[in-house]
């Protein structure tokens, strides 16, 4: 409290230290987009062939959602005695928006117990992505 007199009259003056508060706000964005992701694509669905012959898949990879990391092909089912060959390479560095591919060689030897229908199962994995 402030005190003053003047010709007599006393003035007090009372000044609180509490001060209206200052608020600032602004308004932010948050987008919600998917996940990055790829697509599998395998060509053709299947094969008939005889014994002794190399049969090729293709297989192709698309980037979804900004993707961008290495994919590695890997094939199960194949039957005992077969040889399975991925070319160029087992691992492609994908690209956001890109497409790539392999081919998948199944060689089948000259073995009549061989003979039959099976499932084989691509894979395209991929642990080290963005």
């Amino acid at each position: 409290m402030a005190t003053w007199i003047l010709s007599g009259i006393v003035f007090s003056f009372f000044h609180s230290l509490q001060q209206d508060p200052i608020t600032k706000t602004q308004q932010v964005s948050l987008e919600v987009i998917l996940a990055p992701d790829f697509t599998l694509a395998v060509t053709p669905p299947s094969i008939t062939s005889p014994i002794n012959r190399t049969v090729a898949y293709n297989a192709s990879v698309t980037s979804v959602n900004g993707f961008t990391g290495e994919v590695v092909f890997s094939i199960s089912g194949n039957p005992a005695g077969t040889t399975v060959s991925i070319f160029p390479s087992d691992t492609l560095t994908l690209g956001a928006g890109e497409t790539m591919g392999v081919q998948i060689d199944v060689m089948i030897p000259d073995d009549v117990n061989l003979v039959g229908i099976y499932t084989l199962t691509v894979t395209a994995e991929s642990t080290n992505y963005n």
